[in-house]
Formats: C-alpha cells, sequence, structure tokens
C-alpha cells in the first residue's frame, strides 16, 4: 500500500475561521471574510487536485497545517530577532480556528468530507528572512491496494 501527498499552499497572512454571526432572527451565518478565505483555499485545493490528477479521497486523512505569519511592522529590532528565531509566536488568530478553515477549505475537494480526517497537527510561526507568510496544508491518506 502507497501514501498519496498533496502539499496546498495560499500565499497571504493566514486566517482563522471566524465564529458564526446571528441575523436579528436569530439564524446563523459564516463571516463574509471566513467564505472568502475558505473560497481561496477550496481554488488551491482543486488547482494541486487537478495537476496531479487526484479525485477527493474516500479513504482516511492525515493534515498537517503550517501557518507562517507575518512580523508586525512595530515589533522593535530585539523583537523581531526573537520572531525569527522562534522565540515568541504569533498570538492570533488561533491554531483551532485555523486548522478549521484548513479542514473546512479543503472538504469534498481533497476528501470527501473532514469526519474522515483521524489526525491533525498544526503549528504556527513567524516569517522567517526573505519569507513570505502563508498557509501550508499537507494531506496524505492510504491508496487503496
Amino acid at each position: 500500500m502507497s501514501i498519496q501527498t498533496v502539499t496546498i499552499r495560499i500565499d497571504g497572512q493566514p486566517k482563522g475561521k471566524g465564529r458564526p454571526r446571528f441575523t436579528s432572527k436569530g439564524i446563523a451565518y459564516t463571516p463574509k471574510e471566513t467564505k472568502e478565505y475558505e473560497k481561496k483555499i477550496q481554488q488551491a485545493a482543486w488547482v494541486q487536485m487537478a495537476s496531479q490528477k487526484l479525485d477527493a479521497s474516500s479513504r482516511r486523512c492525515s493534515v498537517i497545517v503550517e501557518a507562517v505569519m507575518e512580523i508586525p511592522k512595530s515589533y522593535s529590532k530585539k523583537k523581531i530577532l526573537e520572531a525569527q528565531a522562534g522565540v515568541i509566536m504569533p498570538p492570533r488568530p488561533d491554531i483551532d480556528n485555523i486548522i478549521k478553515a484548513a479542514l473546512d477549505g479543503c472538504n469534498k475537494i481533497v476528501y470527501q468530507d473532514d469526519s474522515q480526517v483521524w489526525h491533525i497537527s498544526g503549528f504556527k510561526k513567524y516569517t522567517d528572512v526573505g519569507q513570505i507568510p502563508h498557509l501550508a496544508i499537507k494531506v496524505q491518506w492510504d491508496e487503496a491496494a
């Protein structure tokens, strides 16, 4: 049995899934910014799956999410060095919200449903020198024999 791997990269500052909002009548809806970011993830996932000539997997999946955040321009030189060295980490958005956006963005494109995800690993860090902020999503699954 072999392992299939797809790596999706979305350039730009990673965003977390926003909390649901409610209308005055109490109906829940997803914020516009969250929908737009998930659509960006879907498009990148579709391009990657198409380039590898793959269909959405029906197998169990493992997902690794890496959020590389921009260092704020307001940081002092000392704090910038600490951020680049990994001494301090980005406070927001929360990693669980970033993972939720990544999983929802890959739904029905990389895997048929995010309930197939049996293992998740996620981390966030600041950019290294010369690196741009981005979200990287690596999905792996066993191919059927």
